[in-house]
């Protein structure tokens, strides 16, 4: 059987259920990057479509990531409730632990997390997904040199989010701010660089957030 009509079958158990654009769209996004971080190809063009929902209300959402000669096939599952993903597959194998060791999966509630970031071999940023229950933090370490340039966006898929970045002594290189505000300043210390997503919210959020060191 095609891997993409079995993933499709495994994947969609009822008739497609109608889902808000935006919420479609930010799962397709959600998606996208999960594959490309999965494969550590941040830029790598993708080309995701909408499959419906279970019976259980989890919506999925699949297509394919082009990396050079080949094409491999994602298969995506979101909560409805919250568009938390809760499952990834790569060409029908399910990859969904990646989400957890990725950053992907969530804290529990009120806890934090801690994350070193690694940028893909020849490139200067990166792009990560993650979900944050209610109260909890993560926290992404970059090492990076004194004179260098830090860039930082927090892009939340559903509700509101705020970061802060310490120093690699333990001090505030940004006090904490909403996510809605992007960061680009020279930093003024060598070593690991601490940006600690927080959610000071009632739901789990999900989001995106981009790196970039000049």
């Amino acid at each position: 059987m095609n891997i993409r009509i079995a993933l499709a079958a495994a994947m969609v158990l009822a008739a497609p259920l109608p889902a808000a654009a935006q919420a479609v769209g930010d799962m397709l996004d959600r998606c996208a990057a999960t594959a490309q971080s999965f494969f550590g190809t941040p830029y790598a063009r993708t080309d995701m479509r909408y499959n419906g929902a279970r019976v259980d209300g989890t919506e999925t959402v699949g297509g394919e990531i082009f990396l050079g000669g080949r094409a491999p096939y994602i298969a995506c599952a979101f909560s409805r409730r919250h568009l938390t993903q809760t499952e990834f597959f790569v060409d029908g194998r399910d990859q969904s632990s990646f989400l957890g060791a990725s950053g992907g999966g969530s804290a529990a509630a009120g806890q934090t997390t801690t994350e070193q970031v690694r940028f893909p071999p020849g490139t200067s940023g990166t792009e990560l997904s993650s979900n944050l229950a209610p109260g909890a933090s993560h926290r992404y370490v970059l090492g990076a040199g004194d004179g260098q340039f830090l860039y930082v966006r927090v892009a939340p898929w559903n509700g509101s989010l705020d970061y802060q970045i310490f120093n690699p002594d333990g001090t505030f290189l940004l006090d904490l701010i909403p996510a809605r505000q992007e960061y680009r300043g020279q930093l003024w210390q060598s070593g690991e660089h601490v940006v600690e997503v927080v959610n000071r919210s009632n739901s789990t959020v999900s989001y995106n957030v981009i790196f970039g060191i000049d």
